[in-house]
């Protein structure tokens, strides 16, 4: 547990010291920039690793190892599951009886940090859903 709690408090740093650099006092707001792969490296690389493998700097102080996400269209019949995918990064869906959940919920993360319509949890959500698909294995 005090693992669990740990990677979820350190993943929060992370989010807010990039939430911190992105809202600069020069930063234009009017047309961010939603980048999958950023949040990925932001978000995602401590446990998954730079490559999507799983072997992030933090993966050895969980409980469970975090999965391959460069298999996830292997894993599905050739069939990227792109909805099951944002339905994991958002959280909010889970079902408990689906058993116990490591990985912290990003959903509500992006909704505090969204700045409107072209920036909002949604977009991030998809964005890093279409990142992981960029990086499936061929």
């Amino acid at each position: 547990m005090r693992f669990l709690l740990t990677g979820v408090f350190v993943a929060l740093l992370v989010s807010l010291i990039s939430i911190a650099q992105s809202n600069g006092p020069f930063k234009d707001k009017s047309a961010p920039t939603i980048s999958g792969k950023h949040l990925y490296e932001d978000h995602c690389a401590i446990c998954h690793g730079t490559d999507g493998k799983g072997g992030g700097p933090y993966a050895a102080s969980l409980k469970i190892w975090p999965p391959d996400l460069t298999t996830l269209t292997a894993n599905n019949h050739g069939k990227y599951p792109e909805l099951h995918v944002s339905e994991v990064i958002d959280g909010e869906f889970e079902k408990p009886a689906h058993g116990n959940r490591e990985m912290p919920i990003w959903g509500p993360v992006f909704r505090d940090v969204a700045h409107g319509k072209q920036d909002s949890a949604q977009v991030r959500i998809k964005a890093l859903a279409h990142y992981l698909q960029s990086i499936q294995a061929k």
